[in-house]
């Protein structure tokens, strides 16, 4: 038997005191006489008055003794201990989206950290706890504290999420801490039995098998007959389902379908006659399970919105044609005389001559610039021998299925590199190509002027030339449109765009910088559809563009509530579903309740008089 609060024996110095005062206690009562008969009896009761007699036995007093006695152990909190106890704990809880199941009640979540606090509330004295959320990415919450205090309260605000969560990175982070820590146990909470070697673990696993039923993809396409939307629908159980799918047309309901989905099995359904100008199409999964959140899914029909493009040139008919092939590219074309104070284009295409005063607001593609112009350090020219590929450059995807071993360049700028650009194809004597980006500005350099090659002759120079044209003008500012939750989304800061903001499904606004080409957005936790909204600055005033895409539950990971096994380095299989949690049996409870007792037993006692 241990004590939690030893210094609650000091509440026994009251039994003295106590005791004390039973001594000092007259013993007698005062009674009027009519006669002086009872002198005698005065004298007998004036010495039982005397202190400092010798203590009698006495009911009450014994009662007195027994309460303080009882009352001062369950002040000191005695427990009794358990077998398999360590000094150190590591808590893992899962907070991945398949924790949010109800076959569970009030969640696995929601229960899993009721066990976790309880864990805490039964740690003895000493005994420290590092807690570990697994979230997006694996989180310590609290390291090595033995405060109850703040151990619940960091486990209070940790939520779950609706994504994948990190549990592999969770246990490869608590196994390395372990080895650092000596008498350590790892307590994994999960809906998942996870196995791992060499360390001493104990999985509390939230899993009654729920069924589940998700919308797995939403996706879209221009046909002959129209718009066509296709879903796949997907049933997580042991028994075949007639599910009611409805389809959703920018909020209002297009369509609902009756579905037979058989055991394990997914089913594709497609909704026709699409309006032309939808935008927004929900599919929802009306019936219930155990995981609403995987229930719906979304895409986001958004046309190509039309470029404007400046090529400033002489005459280039290659480069025209090449970047004609662009449907949605509007190109223009100027001479050098004009090409100075220019802006409120998308793309600037410089072809022997680079101006005095570069656009601001646009990326830009130069060949063969001049050799005295105030932006690139030229030196002469030379005849490129080895042409070679970077293939570590992070722009080497420009030349993805381009011959390039295949080109004869007669002659090109022998040009200095800059610091925002890297070399993407070698000359031998400088680059050929190079690329970076300018704070929020793309640009590609070419040091050869392509009539002094055969390169527009090759059907590689289309293809290089369009991939030149998706870097620095993509045809939407997002790479794609369609996320798991808690994935990083690049963003393309648009030319010319003077501020960037996020709004999420819930409608709350996020500001982003567009301080870079490309803006990595990571708050991407809600799921539905979000839209970006990015203020550029056109030649007759600002514009607002806006693009959209889609943030679901990574239902290949989340949606089966099966309990399943994960190995990590081999080892032997964790128990089930556990529920016991402490290592210790506190006893105050029954000595407050004895205590109780005594002072109802002395209150009858006085009362009889005894």
């Amino acid at each position: 038997m241990g004590f939690v609060n030893p210094w609650g024996f000091l509440f026994a110095l009251s039994i003295p005191v106590i005791v004390l005062l039973y001594l000092l206690k007259q013993r007698y009562q005062e009674v009027k006489v009519s006669s002086t008969y009872l002198w005698e009896k005065a004298i007998q009761d004036m010495q039982a008055s005397a202190p400092w007699q010798k203590l009698k036995k006495n009911l009450l007093l014994f009662l007195q003794l027994t309460a303080v006695t009882l009352f001062t152990l369950a002040i000191a909190r005695p427990f009794l201990f358990q077998e398999g106890t360590s000094s150190e704990y590591i808590v893992i809880l899962d907070c991945s989206a398949s924790m949010q199941a109800e076959d569970v009640k009030p969640s696995r979540f929601l229960l899993a950290k009721r066990e976790i606090e309880g864990f805490i509330n039964g740690l003895l004295p000493g005994q420290r706890v590092t807690l570990i959320a697994a979230g997006y990415d694996a989180e310590m919450v609290v390291s090595r504290s033995s405060d109850k205090g703040i151990l619940k309260q960091r486990l209070e605000k940790i939520e779950v999420t609706n994504g994948q969560g990190s549990m592999e990175q969770a246990l490869i982070f608590a196994q390395a801490l372990a080895k650092e820590i000596d008498d350590v146990q790892i307590r994994i909470y999960s809906d998942t039995v996870y196995q791992i070697t060499n360390q001493d673990v104990e999985a509390i696993v939230f899993n009654d098998e729920g069924k589940n039923f998700a919308v797995e993809l939403v996706s879209w396409a221009q046909t002959s007959d129209g718009t066509v939307v296709l879903s796949k629908i997907a049933n997580y159980s042991g028994e075949d389902a007639a599910l009611t799918v409805e389809c959703l047309v920018d909020g209002a309901t297009f369509d609902i379908k009756e579905v037979e989905v058989l055991a394990d099995k997914k089913a594709d359904v497609y909704w026709k006659g699409i309006p032309a100008d939808a935008r927004r199409v929900e599919i929802a999964i009306l019936n219930e399970d155990d995981l609403a959140v995987d229930n719906r899914g979304w895409t986001f029909m958004e046309p190509y919105k039309e470029n404007k493009a400046l090529l400033v040139t002489q005459s280039n008919v290659f480069l025209e044609k090449a970047i004609g092939l662009r449907d949605d590219v509007i190109l223009e074309k100027t001479a050098y005389q004009h090409a100075d104070g220019l802006k409120g284009y998308a793309l600037y295409v410089f072809d022997g001559y680079v101006p005095s005063k570069l656009p601001e607001d646009g990326n830009m593609i130069i060949f063969n610039p001049q050799v005295q112009n105030g932006f690139l350090e030229v030196e002469g020219e030379y005849a490129p021998q080895n042409v070679s590929l970077l293939s570590d450059s992070r722009y080497a995807y420009l030349f993805d299925l381009v011959n390039y071993k295949g080109f004869n360049i007669a002659r090109a700028k022998r040009m200095g590199v800059p610091l925002w650009a890297e070399i993407v194809l070698d000359g031998g004597e400088g680059p050929l190509v190079m690329a970076g980006e300018m704070g929020a500005q793309r640009v590609v350099v070419f040091s050869f002027d392509v009539h002094h090659s055969d390169i527009p002759l090759k059907v590689d120079f289309p293809i290089l030339i369009q991939n030149v044209l998706e870097w620095v003008l993509p045809r939407s500012p997002i790479e794609r449109n369609d996320f798991y939750a808690g994935q990083e989304v690049l963003i393309n800061s648009l030319p010319g765009a003077q501020d960037i903001r996020v709004i999420n499904p819930s409608g709350k606004e996020l500001v982003l910088e567009p301080s870079y080409s490309v803006i990595p957005f990571m708050d991407s936790h809600e799921v539905g559809v979000y839209t970006v909204q990015q203020t550029v600055q056109r030649k007759d005033g600002q514009e607002v563009l806006e693009s959209h895409f889609t943030v679901g539950v990574p239902t290949h990971s989340e949606s089966d509530l099966r309990a399943g096994r994960v190995t990590s380095d081999g080892g032997q299989p964790m128990d089930g579903r556990k529920g016991e949690y402490g290592f210790m049996k506190e006893l105050w409870r029954y000595f407050a309740l004895a205590v109780l007792a005594i002072v109802m037993i002395e209150w009858w006692v006085y009362q009889r008089g005894y």
